[in-house]
């Protein structure tokens, strides 16, 4: 299976690699084109623009900063919508609003193409060896063909149901973390204060 990749922080390039030292092709993007380097001599194909890597491959996936990025890579110039049709997947695996995710899925879907939001639990670490856990939301469809992608990137993945479920669970695992880590440092300074 070939998958483009839209975007090469810290998640996206551990996550290209993934993809790639698991057997699949893949074409990366990203807006400094440099960070392709280290990707390409792995094996991976460059795409120039958004554009270009939908137009390659029948599932794009992105992994970027905030809902400003994920919106200007769909939207803009040679972005995403220029070449997304009834025979293409989009997978934006951002942490975005609800309404980011709907939005970006209305315009996907305007095109005839497929769309799911999937963010996911877990950081630079779990992104390194595919332990990462998957919260998926939209195309039914979409989920089913990209679950082999899926398998290599997270220890488990979870269709959600409708696009915005993926962006609130995502909100509820953040804010479940919080809680422990908050509790967990309380519990470490309480026996200080006692002394």
């Amino acid at each position: 299976m070939e998958v483009g990749f839209l975007g090469l922080g810290i998640m996206g390039k551990a996550m290209s690699m993934n993809l790639l030292k698991n057997g699949f092709k893949v074409t990366v993007w990203n807006r400094t084109l440099s960070k392709c380097n280290e990707l390409v001599a792995h094996g991976a194909s460059v795409g120039q623009t958004p554009a270009e890597v939908v137009k390659k491959c029948k599932i794009t996936i992105a992994m970027l900063s905030d809902p400003a990025a994920a919106l200007s890579v769909v939207y803009e110039k040679d972005g995403v919508l220029e070449q997304i049709c009834s025979s293409k997947g989009y997978i934006d695996m951002s942490t975005v609003d609800p309404e980011t995710s709907s939005k970006i899925n209305e315009a996907i879907a305007s095109k005839g193409g497929q769309f799911l939001e999937a963010p996911v639990s877990g950081s630079k670490q779990p992104a390194e060896t595919g332990q990462l856990v998957i919260l998926a939301a939209g195309d039914k469809a979409l989920y089913d063909a990209a679950v082999p992608a899926f398998d290599v990137l997270g220890k488990k993945s979870f269709f959600l149901g409708q696009v915005g479920n993926g962006a609130r669970m995502k909100l509820v695992v953040n804010m479940t973390m919080g809680s422990i880590m908050n509790a967990f440092s309380e519990g470490l300074i309480r026996p200080i204060e006692a002394d």
